[in-house]
């Protein structure tokens, strides 16, 4: 029997991966704390449409734990990075301020959930 080579066609990611994805992209972008707390707004809405009120619980609670883990590791980066490289400190530091920004920002919601 003769296999098909057309390639299957793409499922889009989870609605938590595609959210992951998106805010992984932003912070690799340089964003500030306050620009992911916005890009978090965008993504709740994005989530609330896709699911029910049970699905967008369980999407944020794994958002928030992910970002939990995220943020955790970022802050230990920084310790990582010579004082003697203000420019890369600065860097790891912020990028940790961004990643507990969004974890705190999925906090709210999962209050509000």
């Amino acid at each position: 029997m003769a296999r098909s080579t057309a390639a299957a066609p793409k499922r889009a990611p989870a609605p938590t991966r595609a959210a992951f994805n998106r805010l992984s992209a932003t912070l690799q972008r340089g964003a500030s704390p306050e620009r992911m707390v916005r890009e978090v707004e965008s993504v709740v809405d994005d989530l609330r449409a896709a699911g029910d009120e049970e699905e967008l619980r369980a999407w944020l609670e794994e958002l928030h734990e992910g970002f939990q883990e995220s943020t955790e590791a970022a802050i230990e980066a920084i310790d990582e990075v010579e004082p003697t490289e203000k420019a890369a400190r600065r860097h790891a530091e912020n990028a940790a301020n961004a990643m507990a920004a969004i974890r705190d920002a999925f906090g709210r919601h999962l209050g509000r959930a």
